[in-house]
């Protein structure tokens, strides 16, 4: 009998956590599946996405850069994905795929342990205008957050996400993400969620944007990056007195709810992330 998998595409995958923490909740319920990363090229998108529907698959998990591209091979999306116009887990149901997307809910959950939303004043930027920013900007909308400015090295780009999720009730501004007036805004915003790849493992370990004098003691800072677990703007955050985290937290959140589609059963948070924090120290002594 051929195992059954669920794997990761995305490009590249030498860093990726999922294989670990998933196998490791996969393992800790007995479940016989077996995780898997496919580093795939934008050429080979299309043969396999046709294929999987015939394969012994049961799902994936979709990275950079493909939350987007991804959807035009989908037959149904859940409404949280097509919210945001981005998917990053699927579904194979008999070969009929459907996508959605856990990053909201796993951004969500993840910012609800560090801090009382009820508390702060709902300003945010937003550093970035991929899918993980879609997913972020979303996610403060529904918090109730009234003054939210993205930031982007191509502001139009950041433009046209504001346009889509304009509301009545948030003013989302932009702003070219070299400006010097950044600073000031960052000064005023009581959560600042960083969506770029600026400080990412094997890249120059400098945050270009900010300084850390540009950084309130009042604000939290939230880098979706988790490699290093310490990040460049973390360092710039905590310099400033300000209270910070990695995207650890938010990586295994949507990993759980990835899972509970997938699989039907609730995995262990606990045991999925020691597996992730265990594998980033071997990483680092390697």
């Amino acid at each position: 009998m051929v195992k059954k998998k669920v794997g990761i595409i995305g490009y590249p995958l030498d860093h990726s956590l999922s294989p670990i923490f998933q196998q490791a909740a996969f393992d800790d319920l007995n479940i016989d599946l077996s995780y898997e990363a496919w580093p795939l090229q934008l050429e080979e998108i299309p043969n396999f996405m046709q294929n999987l529907r015939i394969k012994p698959i049961l799902g994936l998990n979709v990275t950079i850069p493909y939350k987007e591209i991804v959807i035009k091979y989908l037959d149904d999306i859940h409404v949280d994905a097509l919210s945001i116009g981005a998917v990053n887990t699927i579904v194979n149901s008999a070969g009929t795929l459907v996508g959605y997307n856990t990053d909201i809910i796993g951004f969500s959950r993840s910012l609800d342990d560090f801090i009382d939303i009820d508390t702060i004043s709902k300003t945010a930027l937003i550093l970035g205008a991929g899918g993980v920013a879609r997913a972020a900007l979303k996610t403060l909308i529904l918090k109730g957050f009234g003054e939210i400015v993205i930031a982007n090295r191509t502001e139009e780009r950041a433009k046209k996400m504001a346009i889509e999720f304009s509301q009545n009730n948030v003013n989302i501004n932009t702003i070219d993400i070299k400006d010097n007036y950044l600073a000031n805004i960052s000064k005023k915003s009581s959560l600042i969620v960083n969506c770029t790849s600026v400080g990412m493992y094997g890249s120059d370990q400098s945050f270009a944007y900010l300084e850390y004098s540009d950084i309130s003691k009042d604000s939290f800072v939230y880098d979706m990056i988790y490699n290093p677990l310490y990040t460049p703007l973390m360092k710039l955050a905590d310099l400033a007195g300000a209270k910070f985290s990695n995207g650890l937290s938010m990586l295994i959140n949507q990993g759980v709810e990835s899972f509970k589609l997938w699989t039907g059963q609730e995995p262990n948070f606990d045991i999925m992330l020691e597996s992730a924090q265990n594998q980033m120290i071997k990483n680092q002594n390697q």
